[in-house]
């Protein structure tokens, strides 16, 4: 998978250089470097058009004409919200070669961080030989290896979600809600797991309102001090976003895949099974099952509905359903033959970019560029089909996984009669 990452796009450059998305040496962390580096050093409105010709300068060479018939789909402009610039403060008098640097070793620390995390929240031990080869499958996936290559703060927003989720099963609801707020510097990403945790604190406000005051605090906070800075940034913000998106015609995943009236039918269908497990999940423990199936079902659908311009980089998302159907595979294959035939298709899905990767190198090392083209988006087209799988495979475990019938009341720690048991599988 290495291989094929790092080395096969270079030779699909030599055959079609015109067809190929490959990342700019800038990288995406750059446009939100700029915009704080001109926030802070020169006062400059980072949504301004000024700053995105600039940023355009940059990437292309030229600034972008909507007009020409041809011309690059990401539009490199100043896009996220304004407090993503306390994060970037303290590097805004570095080279940018050095913030690239310090970067990606960050992302790469959060994205090692993901795994512990989600196995923390599932109550999931896992044995140093399986943690290292979690690891290695995760950091050879290709959504973390575009997204590190990219440097794309998805990966850390990721990070974020993960540890929201264990410090909710430890009983640490308002860090959990700190560390929500935090996660909506990416808010399309976010959102619909913020909508799930807002429903669950619903089920029991007296026990989990200091996740509500950990968020609320937080978000006020980050928006408030953004506005002490740039007056009106939020309205600034939403338009940047509308002239990203008339720019880029992004849609969803589904709308990719589906013609229009049907990909808005499908992703009706999507959220109708989700906010109905959720609604029921709601008054459930922490540490229940249904709890951690909930969200995984909030940040599967995040992926099939969310405006995307195609690359898989925000599919890291996807963890905590590949560790539930390892805890359940056990439940999984206990049905009768469809099911167990469905459940292996599904997960099977997600070996395929591997198996592809490991194909286009072969190929490339026996006959090296003579017929690569026709084959190497093979891994990369795999990739994308993750989503609908695993929302395939939540919707199965769903109906194996039995949901409590009691309740925890009081802080939302989770009682000790509704803990997992948990065993290692090889």
């Amino acid at each position: 998978m290495y291989f094929y990452w790092s080395r096969v796009p270079q030779n699909i450059d030599a055959i079609a250089p015109s067809v190929t998305a490959r990342s700019h040496p800038l990288t995406d962390l750059y446009a939100q470097w700029f915009g704080t580096r001109e926030l802070l050093l020169h006062h400059r409105d980072p949504y301004s058009d000024d700053v995105a010709r600039e940023l355009q300068v940059a990437y292309y060479g030229k600034n972008l004409d909507p007009a020409e018939a041809v011309h690059p789909s990401h539009q490199q402009r100043f896009a996220y919200p304004l407090y993503i610039a306390f994060l970037l403060a303290p590097t805004v008098r570095m080279d940018f070669h050095t913030v690239q640097i310090i970067f990606s070793w960050l992302f790469a620390a959060v994205t090692a961080s993901a795994l512990p995390l989600w196995a923390r929240a599932m109550r999931l031990r896992l044995p140093p030989a399986d943690f290292a080869i979690g690891l290695i499958v995760t950091f050879t996936s290709i959504p973390v290896m575009q997204g590190l290559g990219l440097l794309q703060f998805g990966l850390l927003v990721a990070a974020l979600l993960a540890a929201a989720a264990a410090a909710v099963v430890s009983g640490r609801l308002f860090l959990a809600g700190v560390l929500l707020a935090i996660a909506t510097i990416k808010p399309q990403m976010s959102l619909l797991a913020i909508l799930w945790f807002a429903l669950w604190l619903l089920g029991d406000w007296r026990g989990r309102r200091s996740l509500f005051f950990g968020f609320a605090a937080t978000l006020l906070a980050l928006v408030g001090a953004a506005e002490l800075i740039l007056r009106g940034w939020v309205m600034r913000f939403l338009i940047a976003i509308v002239e990203y998106e008339k720019h880029t015609h992004a849609t969803s995943l589904l709308g990719i895949y589906l013609p229009s009236p049907l990909h808005w039918l499908v992703a009706i269908a999507g959220l109708f099974i989700v906010a109905t497990y959720a609604w029921r999940a709601r008054q459930q423990p922490s540490d229940s099952t249904s709890f951690v199936l909930s969200l995984a079902f909030t940040l599967s659908l995040t992926l099939l509905v969310i405006p995307t311009v195609v690359p898989p980089f925000n599919h890291i998302l996807l963890l905590p359903v590949v560790l539930l159907a390892i805890r359940h595979w056990e439940m999984l294959q206990g049905r009768d033959r469809l099911f167990r035939f469905a459940s292996s298709v599904l997960c099977s899905i997600a070996l395929l970019p591997w198996l592809f990767a490991l194909v286009v190198t072969i190929g490339l090392l026996l006959r090296p560029l003579q017929g690569l083209f026709k084959i190497w988006f093979a891994p990369l087209n795999a990739s994308l089909a993750l989503p609908f799988a695993t929302f395939g495979v939540l919707i199965l475990l769903s109906k194996v996984i039995p949901m409590p019938t009691h309740m925890t009341a009081g802080s939302g720690s989770p009682a000790p009669s509704s803990r997992l048991v948990v065993k290692s599988h090889p």
